[in-house]
């Protein structure tokens, strides 16, 4: 019984060897042959320069300004004329009693941004 294993064994080591031998064999055939001439590629090289400069030039810049701490109070009189511009910190306290007094007495008509008008009656 032992020896119909083996020459059982060597049977199908025949096999895949001739298996083997002709894929190996089919292989070699299909890549021989003529060979197709490649066709010449031809690049727009000023086109490709500008992509590749739109690319590495990227006018979106994503940051953001860092919020002002300063805030601009502006009091105007009747005939429109400035009277009086406040620089003060955001959270600050007008020290200024004068400046004080007359910002209590104006009007409130409108902010933007950083800087709050006002007009005084007088």
């Amino acid at each position: 019984m032992e020896k119909q294993f083996t020459t059982q064994r060597k049977w199908s080591a025949i096999v895949a060897l001739i298996l083997a031998m002709v894929v190996t064999f089919m292989a070699a055939i299909k890549s021989f042959g003529t060979t197709n001439s490649e066709e010449l590629i031809v690049y727009d090289i000023k086109g490709s320069l500008e992509r590749a400069y739109e690319e590495v030039v990227d006018d979106r810049f994503d940051f953001e300004l860092p919020a002002s701490e300063i805030e601009t109070i502006k009091i105007y009189g009747n005939n429109d004329q400035l009277l009086l511009s406040i620089v003060k910190q955001k959270d600050g306290v007008i020290e200024d009693q004068n400046a004080l007094r007359m910002l209590n007495k104006a009007d409130y008509l409108s902010s933007f941004g950083n800087t709050s008008i006002y007009k005084v009656e007088e």
